[in-house]
């Protein structure tokens, strides 16, 4: 059976009316089978003059630190699921599902059972297939892009991830833990004296915005540790921000999260894995001038929030497992300027800025996107006590703080970033509010309702 039937099985025309498109059935024997685990790692570093994230010039001139694929694959008899996440800043469409089908392929499972995430650090690729070849059919092209690089870096990590089968270890039980992370975070979106909002960028200059408190944020980065008795096999570590500290000069490396991320695997000795939650509207301008000296201060209040969410973790039987999916169903943006005959003019014009171009190429291929297929997933996956929630495009901390006030008294890890397709994920009202974000929007101003709704019934 084709991909496109398999998945077409699970959906109904009613999208978000539906039961959820999968789960993992308790009732079934392979549940009642011990939890396995095993991690990957593969660099998926591009080549120098490889197109990265606004850039001055548009392509990586240097290498500061490489850049991973990191996850985790576990098995509960013979059913297998994938949390991946990678140092890019996205992926989109297209390539997401390029990713996600070949480590699907690569351990003979559905792509629903595969999540994948960038980290989204901004001296690093941005990568849309389809809106690469948008360009290349443009005059003067310019590009996203290295599409053959797309290819060889989704082998590397569906290998590594099938290769992770050879190793699995028992998981009999899981560790939570958080701890808040002390001047890192803090909101994009600023009311500033005249009653208008401005935005604080991670790098930020303004003293007016810098002066403003850090607004709303989730201050707690949460660990979950996968324990075979007493040894701690791998940790997952989750906090809501963008994560960049100074960028755009073409260095390519993983920022604050990959300083830190590394630190703590070589004095653990033990696979540490990162994920960027609901981070669409926090970065850390209020703390940041994006000077050099600032990487390493960013990272160590990074590190030291993943070492206090080690500290406080409490360790829980593995036996109860789940993994929920939705489709939950997108429409474009219908505002002024978010036209498609509006972005195919700017691709096609060879006098208009490179990053609108780029911009409006990755517009279209989202746009094609959603008329073959209208719905994006998202997912809930459940051990012990950790739920822990996969979101696409840049969903805005409000997102991540509602999942939590569904089971207040539950430990709720949220991933942002999967499918990069929609852009931004703004709150309803940030749309009449002006700034950033909503300007790189790409689904409708009734989102908020669909997506929150989704995300209750996954969580119940």
């Amino acid at each position: 059976m084709s991909k496109i039937t398999r998945r077409t099985l699970f959906q109904t025309a009613g999208g978000l009316s539906a039961a959820p498109l999968f789960a993992a059935d308790p009732c079934r024997d392979d549940q009642r089978e011990p939890l396995r685990i095993a991690t990957f790692s593969c660099d998926v570093t591009p080549p120098l003059g490889s197109p990265i994230e606004e850039s001055t010039p548009p392509v990586a001139t240097s290498l500061d630190t490489p850049l991973f694929a990191k996850g985790v694959v576990l098995c509960k008899g013979a059913a297998r699921y994938v949390l991946c996440a990678l140092d890019y800043c996205e992926l989109h469409t297209t390539t997401h599902d390029l990713f996600r089908r070949k480590v699907a392929d690569a351990l003979g499972v559905n792509e629903l059972q595969v999540e994948i995430h960038c980290i989204h650090q901004h001296d690093a690729p941005l990568c849309d297939i389809e809106g690469e070849i948008l360009l290349s059919l443009a005059p003067s092209p310019v590009h996203i892009i290295d599409i053959d690089f797309m290819e060889v870096a989704s082998d590397r990590v569906a290998a590594a991830a099938r290769e992770a089968l050879s190793r699995l270890r028992p998981c009999t039980h899981i560790g939570c833990g958080k701890a808040k992370v002390e001047k890192f975070a803090s909101n994009r979106r600023v009311r500033v004296a005249d009653g208008s909002v401005q935005t604080r960028y991670a790098a930020c200059h303004e003293p007016e915005l810098i002066a403003a408190p850090e607004g709303i944020i989730d201050p707690w980065l949460r660990t979950i540790t996968f324990f075979d008795g007493e040894r701690p096999l791998a940790r997952l570590h989750y906090y809501a921000s963008h994560p960049q500290s100074y960028y755009g000069k073409g260095h390519v490396n993983s920022d604050t999260p990959g300083l830190a991320r590394e630190r703590l695997s070589q004095e653990e000795g033990i696979p540490q894995i990162y994920f960027t939650g609901c981070g669409g509207n926090v970065g850390a301008g209020k703390y940041n001038d994006g000077s050099p000296k600032n990487r390493p201060v960013l990272a160590e209040r990074l590190y030291q929030g993943m070492k206090g969410a080690i500290q406080a973790t409490t360790k829980s039987p593995s036996s109860v497992f789940s993994w929920k999916t939705l489709a939950v169903p997108f429409a474009q943006r219908e505002s002024p300027g978010f036209s498609e005959a509006h972005f195919r003019e700017v691709v096609g014009n060879p006098e208009a800025r490179r990053q609108d171009r780029t911009f409006s190429a990755t517009v279209l291929s989202w746009y094609h996107r959603l008329r073959v297929r209208p719905t994006v997933d998202i997912s809930c996956f459940q051990i012990g006590p950790a739920r822990i929630l996969h979101l696409p495009g840049e969903p805005f901390v409000e997102y991540q703080l509602f999942a939590q006030s569904v089971r207040p008294d539950d430990f709720i890890a949220v991933a942002g970033y999967g499918d990069a397709g929609p852009g931004y994920i703004c709150t309803e009202s940030a749309y009449s509010e002006g700034a950033y974000e909503p300007t790189q929007s790409l689904v409708s101003t009734d989102t908020e309702p669909k997506l929150k709704d989704a995300i209750r019934r996954l969580l119940i």
